[in-house]
């Protein structure tokens, strides 16, 4: 049976590394009518416990094996809600239906996306340096109570430690799913993509983070000499941490070992990860995390449709692995965050961050840092190269009323507008969403859809929806109003 490693590359793909192994792989079984035993394996962050819930899926764990910080024999009191996990589990299925009865989690494991001291936090608690990556912390980001008043503003940059738990959502960004104090030395921990490797001086980077590997194990990374490491995804363990200055959101780790970071899997398991969108694999694939996913015309696509994958994107896929690739059923686009609309207005010190606002959508801020990714027509690269009168399309996570921007793809001119996002508090027919009020007295009955988009009605559409729940609006706009026509519930 072949056990495959996976690495998520750079473009163009440098390096696979497969291995043998000799363990049979389970397989579906029992006969017409009864059930089917298939191996799984999924990505995601603890959502609930009783047994435990990874993305809003449970797993029976009265027989698992778990797997903290690198030290086996941990119980399931050693996770929390936040921690982004890998479970390998056996799926108990309907052979007739093809329903799942039951996951059994197997192994559950789980390390530190990041740890090591703050060097920064952002004033409006939105964002935070440590080991030279942004840390994005939204709505969904858990912050635990070691924190003093689980409130980041009351860290203290180059004293406080933290563990942080995420998703790498491109170079030195980390969106955050939970983020704990420590209190004694760091265990310097760090996983991202290396960039600027130099074999011979021994380093390379990860966000403005400089690792030196001299005298390192790194008897698992390929040889520099015949596969360069530019693109992989690595995990990092570090001995000292240092920066030029205090308070600089860069440094330099002296690394003890460096790794691949993969997902290890056999050939034909069934698998559902969710993550970030680090590059596309033309002309039907993209890559997540370490995972490369195709997909097809029998591909079902959810929340979007394959034109809106890009980098920063965020994906929930449901698959089964084909050789080294994980071949995609179901690729749900889960952004929590995304706005269609022209640009009202800039406000920026330096060109890389600050604030924009948007026409008709008065309640609404976009927190633009210098990690959110730019594209589209005329090559923007930076916040300021964006002006009033643009035409835009915002990917990101929301933090209360503000949207943390991940992507900020300018259009060409169009008077559409698309509002996602959570909903706030509101009185029908109005309806708040990322601090914008919109009222939705004017759509017909035929307008207002559930999360399959079939009708579902103005009174059922608002006695479905709860506090956070992400909805979407979408409309045209004339001058400065915009004439709302749909809403749809997306979970």
């Amino acid at each position: 049976m072949i056990q495959i490693r996976l690495f998520a590359l750079a473009l163009p793909i440098s390096f696979l590394l497969t291995t043998a192994s000799c363990s049979p792989s389970a397989q579906e079984g029992g006969g017409i009518g009864g059930t089917g035993i298939v191996a799984s394996v999924s990505s995601g962050p603890i959502t609930n416990f009783g047994s435990v819930f990874v993305s809003g899926v449970e797993y029976d764990t009265a027989s698992t094996l778990f797997t903290v910080d690198r030290k086996s024999g941990a119980i399931q009191t050693d996770l929390k809600k936040g921690m982004v996990v890998r479970v390998e589990a056996t799926l108990i299925k309907d052979n007739v239906t093809g329903e799942i009865l039951n996951r059994l989690a197997d192994r559950i494991t789980y390390s530190d996306s990041l740890e090591g001291p703050v060097q920064a936090v952002e004033p409006t608690g939105r964002s935070l340096t440590v080991l030279g990556q942004t840390v994005l912390v939204t709505d969904g980001t858990l912050i635990d109570d070691s924190v003093p008043g689980r409130n980041l503003a009351r860290l203290v940059p180059d004293v406080d430690v933290l563990e942080v738990s995420g998703f790498v959502s491109g170079d030195g960004v980390l969106v955050a799913t939970l983020i704990d104090r420590k209190l004694g030395p760091p265990d310097y921990e760090i996983k991202g993509l290396v960039k600027n490797h130099d074999a011979t001086a021994k380093t390379f980077q990860i966000g403005r983070l400089t690792i030196d590997y001299q005298g390192a194990d790194v008897g698992l990374m390929p040889n520099p000499a015949t596969a360069g490491w530019n693109g992989l995804p690595v995990h990092v363990l570090g001995l000292q941490f240092s920066t030029s200055t205090l308070g600089q959101p860069d440094g330099r780790l002296q690394a003890a070992s460096v790794a691949p970071d993969f997902l290890e899997v056999e050939e034909n398991t069934r698998a559902e990860i969710e993550g970030f969108v680090n590059g596309l694999l033309p002309p039907s694939g993209f890559l997540v995390g370490s995972v490369q996913v195709r997909y097809d015309d029998a591909t079902l696509f959810e929340g979007g449709t394959a034109a809106d994958l890009g980098p920063g994107v965020r994906v929930e896929v449901d698959g089964t692995f084909v050789g080294n690739v994980l071949q995609a059923r179901r690729v749900e686009l889960s952004d929590r965050v995304k706005l269609e609309v022209d640009v009202a207005t800039v406000t920026t010190t330096d060109g890389l961050s600050g604030i924009l606002t948007l026409t008709g959508m008065p309640g609404t801020m976009v927190h633009v840092t210098a990690e959110t990714r730019f594209k589209g027509t005329g090559g923007p690269g930076r916040l300021g190269d964006l002006a009033p009168g643009d035409h835009v399309v915002v990917r990101g996570e929301p933090s209360g009323a503000v949207a943390l921007a991940t992507e900020i793809t300018r259009q060409v001119p169009s008077s559409k507008v698309v509002l996602q996002g959570p909903a706030g508090i509101g009185t029908p027919p109005v309806i708040v969403v990322l601090g914008t009020a919109v009222d939705t007295s004017g759509l017909p009955e035929s307008s207002f859809r559930q999360v399959d988009d079939s009708p579902i009605g103005r009174a059922a559409f608002f006695d479905a929806i709860e506090p956070g729940m992400i909805v979407e609006l979408e409309g045209t706009r004339t001058g400065a109003s915009i004439l709302w026509q749909e809403a749809e519930l997306q979970e």
